[in-house]
């Protein structure tokens, strides 16, 4: 690899991008006045809840399990024995459980007749509107039940339910949304800078010279690559600096964990974009080829919507969308302080879509213009 020739492509493409003004106010105004819109989430009715009830066997349990299932909110029912030694919040830090209900050690029987007993509630509040909810469904439940057996009305009379909240203790939305909007901001301004820069090579005939140049076609895409990977990754460090000083977002991971995953989903999104920009004759066919997959890329990643939501039949087709995985491993690094095994895993499915996308421009590219 000649460092040389990478380097004056690096040079002149950023001479480029710093004499547009326009291009410099897309790629730095656009996400800043993304993240103070979206500060707060939109929300959305909550399905597919995994529920653990630590509890000593017995026909309350039996019920609460039977009512959450046939209700249609709780997807997973784990039953644990309240006597075993099993952490309640390691279970939701593992993500084995999205909530958790803590009885009594004498168990929900004697809670419900005895009243004023403490249950608890621990809750994943990563998502702030959804642990809301989440917290309302279980205390209904709890409700309905002792009403339907011991036909008490007064639910505080029956018993005290004490819920905890992890990871978001003040449900502060905005700890939940710009994890999300450093991943979706990057993504669009990347798309569509990289691709419309691509060809605007083509039209004004510039990348034919380029071409015939003595350069390797890995060199040319290296060097139309590179500076905006550069432009990410200082994209992504001002985003996080004006969420956690303007925002007060709490940062619980580390920052190398932020930077692979940076990293990863950069390299992805660029990808993309350089296979578009080999398909598009003109700007116009770039920008609504970055388009048509913008949009559906950020409705099936989980930033707006829950992917939990989307029916099993079609939900497989957003695992093919590398912002499922960034927006994923920002959230668990930011929020829950990066667990490991879902930290790599991501990583691991982030690396798989770069290479092949990757290859696919690569392939296309020479077999165009070469």
């Amino acid at each position: 690899m000649r460092f040389t020739v990478l380097k004056g492509y690096f040079i002149k493409e950023f001479i480029q991008v710093l004499r547009d003004k326009k291009m410099i106010a897309m790629i730095f105004f656009i996400p800043i006045m993304q993240m103070t819109m979206f500060g707060l989430a939109l929300t959305s009715e909550v399905k597919n809840i995994e529920l653990a009830i630590m509890a000593k066997p017995g026909k309350i349990t039996r019920e609460l399990t039977a009512r959450s299932v046939a209700g249609g909110w709780f997807k997973k029912i784990t039953n644990i024995d309240v006597y075993k030694e099993s952490d309640p919040v390691l279970l939701i830090q593992k993500h084995k459980a999205e909530a958790v209900l803590v009885a009594p050690k004498e168990g929900f029987e004697y809670a419900f007749e005895r009243g004023n007993k403490e249950i608890q509630l621990l809750v994943d509040a990563t998502n702030a509107q959804r642990a809301q909810q989440i917290a309302v469904y279980v205390k209904h439940l709890l409700l309905q039940t002792a009403r339907d057996k011991y036909g008490k009305d007064n639910f505080n009379n029956v018993i005290n339910i004490k819920t905890r909240l992890l990871f978001n203790h003040y449900m502060n939305t905005a700890d939940f949304m710009i994890p999300a909007l450093m991943i979706m901001s990057s993504f669009m301004v990347l798309m569509l800078v990289s691709s419309m820069s691509m060809t605007k090579e083509i039209e004004t005939g510039t990348l034919e010279k380029l071409v015939v140049s003595p350069s390797y076609t890995y060199e040319i895409l290296l060097g139309k690559i590179i500076p905006y990977f550069v432009i990410g990754l200082l994209l992504m460090a001002f985003m996080l600096i004006t969420g956690i000083g303007g925002f007060g977002l709490s940062f619980r991971g580390t920052i190398w964990q932020l930077f692979v995953t940076a990293v990863l989903f950069i390299a992805s999104a660029l990808s993309c974009a350089t296979l578009i920009s080999t398909f598009a004759k003109t700007q116009q066919q770039a920008m609504m080829g970055s388009i048509l997959l913008i949009l559906p890329s950020i409705l099936l990643s989980g930033i707006l919507f829950p992917v939990e939501n989307i029916p099993s039949s079609i939900r497989w087709v957003c695992y093919f969308n590398p912002v499922i995985y960034s927006v994923t491993n920002f959230r668990n690094i930011i929020l829950k302080g990066g667990d490991y095994l879902l930290f790599w895993q991501n990583c691991a499915a982030l690396l798989l879509m770069c290479v092949i996308l990757s290859a696919a421009a690569y392939k296309h590219f020479k077999s165009k213009f070469s």
